[in-house]
């Protein structure tokens, strides 16, 4: 059965379908769905090959990589050469770090040349050797083709002012073609009749944009969405709605984090590694998966998601980690770093109060409640934290470029398909907001991106489970509300954040 089209409620409004520009989990999403993947990564970490563009990728020195495609076209009929994908790398290296990955996986830095040696054929020559699995999956996984027959006309500022412009994508490669971007109410897809892949079984996607999760179940239960997220504080009403069905999916590749800012004057206690200890030893994530997420959420305490364990150290497999639920151990650690209960038992060091202003996005009941969680387990332990609700982009601004106006945020972090820390925690990372630096960190996630295997990765992840750089905190777990009939919603969406739209299928409710 074909349905005349599905829709899908994504969170949140998408502003940019340009895989340079975007810096959002929902314009991934609907980026996804029209540009075809270089290299598909499963929820496995593993290349799958029959998705990919790319057929194979061979090295035999970690310096040298040759990467082979297969027959794919552009939604013109055009080919997807070797030129595309060095078009591609072209683009990042002219926009610098106004690439959105800007430094992941060694691009554009670490590459010392890249030429299309014919139609089908890639050469990358990189600086020095390297993680061969880490450059594959990190750096050549962000090489999406870009078709530069037809963007080969614009200047870079056409490009990036296009981002947004669905006339501007006319001509993509991925399983659907964007027909349509109603600005704060919905896009449009319909299946791409060239898509190399698996074909649709629908002739019409649509994203629609409400304003509240609370909305979009709404709309799912008068058939105006077909599916849709389940925010954690309406799981139980969600559950009982006639006419549809819950699909919880595995875990995102991703976590939960207490940013703490140890460049703001204000708070520079947050650089003592025995406070980070603390803190993370004072909060009880098994009560916050219970009480924010509904049972639904996965424990952590390191930067290698726990599921699923492909990448997890020895010690980290068997539980063995430096930090847990242990307020007692809490206050050794504290009490080790010279802080005393103060007349109104805040703790104090040299006058100065252990106290700070949590940031957390507006609205989201599930980062309150967190917050509500943490900001008990802290006072029990002697710490005064403040909440503050700021608009999201607003939130972000000030992490990126105003380190004295703010202390402390509350945020989630996506990881790349090979956990490593290179943008996250080294010293002068693109993503190291919050002034963290340590010359072992920065050493083993060398070694971790640099040495072949994965004991360099077991290294960097233990030691940063012992330094909490942030404070690690849990990975929600996702439940999808489904209408009726519709299947395939487990396959449809990816941990990693790429969507299989060729899964959905429908029967009769």
């Amino acid at each position: 059965m074909i349905p005349p089209g599905l829709g899908i409620g994504p969170g949140a409004d998408v502003t940019a379908f340009n895989p340079l520009f975007i810096t959002s989990e929902y314009n991934e999403e609907a980026m996804n769905l029209i540009f075809e993947q270089l290299l598909w990564v499963n929820r496995f970490h593993q290349v799958d090959w029959s998705r990919s563009i790319a057929s194979a990728v061979t090295t035999t020195d970690g310096k040298v990589y040759h990467i082979k495609l297969r027959h794919w076209l552009w939604s013109d009929g055009v080919p997807v050469t070797a030129a595309d994908v060095v078009y591609t790398f072209k683009l990042i290296r002219d926009y610098g770090t106004n690439y959105a990955g800007y430094g992941a996986g060694g691009i554009p830095m670490l590459v010392a040349g890249m030429v299309a040696d014919d139609p089908t054929d890639v050469t990358v020559t990189l600086k020095n050797p390297v993680n061969a699995n880490w450059f594959i999956l990190n750096g050549l996984a962000q090489l999406i083709p870009l078709p530069q027959h037809v963007w080969g006309h614009d200047t870079d500022d056409e490009i990036w002012q296009g981002q947004s412009s669905p006339a501007f994508f006319a001509v993509t490669d991925g399983p659907v073609l964007l027909r349509k971007l109603t600005v704060g109410v919905d896009a449009e897809f319909v299946p791409n009749p060239l898509y190399g892949g698996a074909k649709m079984h629908f002739d019409r996607l649509i994203m629609k944009f409400e304003n509240s999760e609370g909305q979009e179940l709404q709309a799912v239960q008068s058939h105006d969405l077909d599916m849709s997220n389940i925010p954690f504080d309406l799981y139980d009403k969600a559950v009982t709605l006639p006419g549809n069905y819950v699909a919880t999916l595995a875990p995102t590749y991703s976590w939960h984090e207490l940013v703490p800012n140890m460049g703001n004057k204000a708070t520079g206690f947050f650089a003592d590694v025995r406070v980070r200890d603390a803190m993370a030893d004072a909060i009880n994530q098994s009560q916050m998966i219970n009480l924010a997420m509904h049972g639904h959420g996965v424990a952590t305490h390191e930067p290698v998601p726990p599921v699923p364990a492909t990448f997890l150290s020895p010690e980290a497999k068997a539980g063995d980690y430096p930090t847990g639920y242990d307020p007692q151990k809490a206050k050794t650690l504290l009490a080790q770093a010279g802080f005393v209960p103060g007349p109104d038992g805040i703790l104090e060091k040299n006058g100065q109060k252990f106290s700070f202003i949590l940031e957390i996005p507006a609205g989201q009941a599930t980062r309150i409640e967190m917050a509500e969680v943490m900001q008990q387990d802290f006072a029990a332990i002697g710490i005064q934290m403040t909440v503050r609700q700021v608009e999201f982009n607003q939130m972000l601004t000030q992490m990126v470029n105003e380190p004295q106006a703010w202390q402390a945020i509350l945020i989630a972090e996506d990881m790349a398909a090979y956990p490593s820390g290179e943008e996250l925690f080294k010293t002068g990372g693109y993503l190291n907001n919050n002034g963290y630096s340590s010359p072992v960190m920065d050493k083993l996630i060398t070694q971790s991106t640099d040495e072949p295997g994965l004991d360099g990765l077991y290294a960097y992840e233990n030691f940063a489970a012992a330094q909490q750089p942030v404070i690690f905190l849990p990975n929600e777990q996702y439940s999808i509300l489904v209408r009726k009939g519709l299947h395939g919603v487990g396959d449809f969406i990816n941990p990693l954040g790429v969507w299989a739209p060729e899964k959905l299928y429908c029967t009769a409710p």
